[in-house]
């Protein structure tokens, strides 16, 4: 792997004391680094100078969720299988109001069970992206959090799981899954290069309350959206792909989709898919190249099943790691090079 990125994952192991051969369940979500408080209050001073934005219900209000022109799109009731293993509820506008059109907003409201994203309530934590014109007046991307009362934060924890859960600060607690993570952003208008992310029915759980089909059409605006935003070309790739081609002409997702160069791996694919795209399509995107597994074969060895960094958020790590996914790279790295 690149050596920023393998250096940033050695770092963290040496903090954490990781043991050779033990599975990893701490310290995670750190790949890019971490912020501090003084972090988050600086990087909302330099997105929000004016405080515009200090609740969900002003935040809301701001990026046109409660105008009467704006479509709210709602994909709602899905467990987040990739990453963070909470419940979900997803609200998006595509902002058509004069002055504000171009403009984009998700709200992400994070639950513990499938009955409470069902019903949208106990939300545990929202986590809202929008991209609009930043201080220096071109539209960027902007991280915000809220806890379940509205009221804005500079944290939050990324695992439902109260036993490895860890409060991060913004920007960088969001950096490790929508890229970024750079510390510059004060000296440069807001932009920490983190992005949107493609919505991906493979890594959507459903359980009885709600379904894919429910959600279908929803998920393809929610996509539109995060295509308006100037994505990189990885998720724009990803997008086209689940879509049949760049004018998405799909109705529905084809979660069979796989890069022509995956042909002969179907299974690796799946496994990227499920426990290494949500973070790499947008940091350290050359994983979802095939060429690159065949040239780093030590490295993926070393950082993947050796230390057992990867992946990098407790959820995706604990199913990668008590489920075969890992065995399925493990062989493959055998084929690739003995």
């Amino acid at each position: 792997m690149k050596m920023k990125f393998r250096a940033a994952l050695i770092s963290v192991a040496l903090v954490a004391g990781i043991v050779s051969g033990a599975a990893y369940s701490g310290n995670l979500l750190k790949a890019n680094g971490v912020s501090t408080e003084a972090d988050a209050i600086l990087y909302y001073q330099t997105i929000d100078p004016a405080n515009q934005r200090l609740t969900q219900a002003a935040w809301r209000d701001l990026n046109g969720f409660n105008d009467p022109g704006n479509e709210v799109v709602v994909a709602g009731g899905h467990l987040n299988t990739s990453d963070l293993g909470f419940w979900r509820r997803i609200e998006m506008v595509i902002d058509k109001r004069p002055g504000n059109v171009g403009n984009v907003a998700y709200t992400t409201f994070n639950f513990e069970s499938e009955q409470d994203a069902f019903l949208n309530v106990n939300a545990k934590s929202i986590v809202n992206i929008e991209y609009s014109p930043g201080p220096n007046g071109d539209r960027i991307t902007k991280f915000y959090i809220y806890d379940a009362a509205g009221n804005r934060k500079n944290s939050t924890f990324f695992d439902p799981d109260v036993a490895t859960r860890e409060e991060l600060f913004l920007p960088n607690g969001c950096a490790s899954c929508h890229g970024g993570g750079n510390k510059d952003f004060a000296t440069r208008g807001g932009k920490t290069g983190g992005g949107f992310l493609a919505f991906d029915f493979n890594v959507f759980g459903y359980g009885a309350l709600t379904s894919r089909a429910d959600n279908e059409a929803n998920v393809k605006k929610l996509n539109k959206g995060v295509l308006m935003t100037k994505p990189p070309s990885a998720v724009k790739s990803l997008i086209s792909g689940l879509y049949g081609g760049t004018k998405l002409p799909l109705a529905t997702q084809n979660s069979a989709y796989m890069p022509s160069d995956w042909a002969g791996e179907p299974a690796l694919w799946k496994v990227v898919v499920t426990d290494c795209q949500g973070c790499h399509t947008l940091s350290e995107t050359e994983v979802r190249n095939l060429e690159y597994w065949k040239d780093n074969v030590g490295s993926f060895r070393e950082e993947v099943l050796k230390k057992k960094l990867m992946p990098n958020s407790p959820y995706a790590n604990r199913r990668f790691w008590n489920t075969n996914n890992h065995q399925i790279v493990e062989d493959a790295l055998k084929r690739f090079r003995p």
